[in-house]
């Protein structure tokens, strides 16, 4: 059975615009393809034949950009100015959740090997958790999201609540319909990382993965240390 995914591409990428003017966050250029690609790439890689892309109404290059370039994937467009990250995670959410048990959702600007995208998804599943985070102690983000670990590989706090700050999420996450069926209004939260915070609070089995290094692309000197990093990455 193959993966269920989605990728979240509704941002407004303000930090990115004054480097890349009139081009929207998901199709700014890294190591020769955009950025949104490398994302799509990695989870179809992972086992991914359908995804769910979100963008907002600036987005509109973004879905000929990924149907030419994936013709293989099959894709289901929304477009949608959402308030907040975290209705724009919930609409995607619950858009997988009508296909499937359980699914993944990504941002469209995190990076890392398809091989880890795999593993994310099968340690989810193995550990029988509602939801799971990918986590990486690559820290390089001007407001790292900290999550702690328990033995077991479950989060035990996130954001303010986390104690040891050894790790910080990637922008991966996993979902299960069950969990999806119980997520909030969109107004419950004005960020995504209040959600899981809230939601690991509540005691919600909430596994959590660590993997190799993993990139954010947010600002312009990001730019520049992805191509780096994907660069390394060809290599081995």
């Amino acid at each position: 059975m193959s993966l269920r995914a989605g990728v979240i591409a509704a941002g407004r990428g303000s930090r990115l615009a004054a480097s890349h003017p009139g081009l929207p966050k998901p199709l700014v250029p890294v190591a020769g393809r955009p950025l949104i690609h490398w994302v799509a790439s990695g989870l179809a890689a992972a086992g991914a034949r359908e995804l769910t892309v979100l963008t907002n109404g600036h987005g509109g290059a973004i879905p000929p950009s990924l149907a030419a370039a994936f013709p293989d994937l099959a894709f289901d467009f929304v477009s949608a100015d959402t308030a907040s990250s975290f209705e724009s995670f919930r609409l995607v959410s619950r858009r997988l959740a009508e296909r499937g048990d359980d699914f993944m959702v990504s941002t469209a600007d995190a990076l890392l090997p398809a091989t880890d995208v795999r593993r994310f998804w099968d340690e989810c599943r193995a550990a029988r958790a509602e939801a799971g985070l990918a986590l990486t102690d690559h820290v390089d983000d001007e407001k790292p999201l900290w999550a702690d670990l328990d033995e077991a590989g479950l989060v035990t706090a996130v954001g303010d609540d986390a104690r040891t700050r050894r790790r910080v999420t990637g922008g991966l996450y996993y979902l299960t319909r069950a969990a999806a069926a119980r997520l909030p209004e969109a107004a419950a939260h004005g960020r995504l990382r209040d959600f899981w915070r809230a939601l690991v609070s509540s005691g919600t089995r909430v596994a959590g993965v660590a993997l190799s290094k993993t990139l954010d692309v947010d600002r312009p000197e990001d730019v520049a240390a992805a191509d780096a990093y994907l660069a390394t990455e060809k290599t081995r």
